[in-house]
């Protein structure tokens, strides 16, 4: 009887003792992976990842570092039409590419497209084309 009182009790103290999950940060991020005439505009919200695939029409970069516009990358897709994304230098001396911008059209704000949600969001380009 003591023996079963004391498991009880131990149990008890012990429940007490449990720690509330903490909340896990959750990714997100936007990107535009290029591979070679293929393209996906992906965004990552609250760990969830969405994806808008299509086809690349024009990859243009530029090596020189006079030049204001470092890339160029402009995809078709179904659902948002032709989309065209600059990477912008920001230094020219020193050729840092930090500024990304998206350029668009009216389709973006349909429901189907999935890169209309990333409009202001910053994007990162993975240009696997080798």
């Amino acid at each position: 009887m003591q023996q079963s009182l004391m498991t009880i009790v131990l149990l008890a103290l012990l429940s007490g003792c449990a720690q509330p999950q903490v909340e896990q940060p959750r990714a997100n991020g936007s990107y535009l992976v290029i591979e070679n005439g293929q393209a996906w505009a992906v965004l990552v919200a609250d760990g969830k990842r969405r994806e808008e695939r299509g086809t690349v029409i024009d990859a243009i970069r530029l090596p020189g570092a006079h030049a204001p516009v470092a890339a160029s990358y402009v995809i078709d897709t179904p659902n948002c039409g032709r989309v065209q994304w600059l990477t912008e230098r920001q230094d020219a001396v020193e050729g840092v590419t930090s500024l990304m911008s998206l350029h668009y059209n009216q389709r973006l704000g349909e429901s189907a497209c999935v890169i209309g949600d990333g409009l202001s969001r910053v994007w990162t380009v993975l240009d696997y084309s080798g």
